[in-house]
């Protein structure tokens, strides 16, 4: 049975750094569009801005699943530990950021304590912090334990986390997530699509059915690591403009021009295959070669207009 975690300390990472680049950035914004007054230490009123909340939150009531609260701290790098409850002296703030008043500068974080009567497990402390996320209005950095018993950040959103529970419809596993695409790319009668780029240009290719078009996806795939795997000269193996392998296209609009193509497996048998899903030589590979060879002069016509 895995070993359980616990910890009498929520710990809150605040980023001053970006606390202080988010609001230089909105006073440039106001000072923009004519807002000409603004604080003499824009970077010590961030960070007063970011404290706020912490000072007004009553802990005790956010969620009690975390057992009783013996107090919440707000500590500095320097050292300076002040009670949320309590006056923060003004030269804790600007002596941080010091020397970096009007500018967005590296700053070590700030962060928030708050000290548990008796351990609480890792998801009692999620719990507490997705719900504090929510009482100081965005998004908190929490470091908490990890499966290891080590601590770790983690991300605390209690907007977005009502926002997945909301979502049932959206949390599609891998089938549904690539059913719903083939299902646009590919037409009622069966023929299918993909994209590959070629000649610095994205081209639709048009296959009688999915298989297939899976088929020339999948040999694209093979062939781009086969020729990664033999010095990654394209040109050099017989294969130019052979650089990236095909993907999945949804169906064209009616005037976009497609490509009709075979699949590989069909290409003479099935020699189109030999050798590319295997670390065989360059000289094993004439099928993959000649059937590249078929699929550019189907570009090449194309793209000249000498075919449909």
């Amino acid at each position: 049975m895995p070993q359980e975690f616990m910890d009498d300390v929520i710990r809150i990472r605040i980023d001053t750094t970006r606390a202080v680049d988010a609001f230089l950035t909105l006073l440039a914004e106001q000072a923009a569009e004519g807002e000409t007054r603004a604080p003499a230490n824009p970077a010590a009123t961030a960070l007063w801005r970011e404290l706020a909340p912490f000072r007004l939150v009553e802990y005790a009531y956010v969620d009690g699943g975390v057992g009783a609260i013996v107090g919440a701290f707000i500590g500095f790098p320097d050292g300076g530990l002040y009670s949320v409850e309590d006056d923060i002296p003004e030269d804790a703030v600007t002596e941080l950021v010091k020397g970096s008043e009007h500018r967005a500068a590296d700053l070590p974080p700030i962060y928030v304590y708050v000290v548990l009567e008796k351990p609480a497990n890792r998801e009692a402390i999620d719990s507490f912090l997705t719900e504090l996320s929510s009482h100081v209005g965005h998004a908190l950095v929490g470091v908490v334990p990890g499966s290891d018993g080590k601590l770790k950040a983690r991300f605390y959103d209690a907007e977005g986390t009502k926002g997945v529970a909301r979502e049932g419809d959206r949390h599609l596993d891998k089938s549904a997530v690539l059913g719903r695409f083939a299902s646009r790319s590919q037409r009622v009668d069966g023929r299918a699509y993909a994209c590959l780029t070629y000649a610095y240009a994205k081209q639709i290719l048009e296959f009688a059915s999915a298989p297939d078009r899976d088929d020339f996806v999948a040999w694209s795939r093979s062939l781009c690591d086969w020729i990664f795997g033999h010095g990654d000269d394209a040109v050099e193996l017989g294969f130019p403009e052979a650089h990236r392998p095909a993907e999945l296209a949804p169906v064209p609009e009616d005037d976009r021009p497609v490509i009709h193509l075979a699949a590989p497996s069909s290409f003479e048998d099935g020699a189109a295959w030999t050798g590319i899903n295997s670390d065989a030589p360059p000289e094993d590979v004439a099928g993959a070669r000649d059937y590249w060879a078929y699929v550019r002069r189907a570009l090449d016509e194309a793209r000249s207009g000498t075919a449909y």
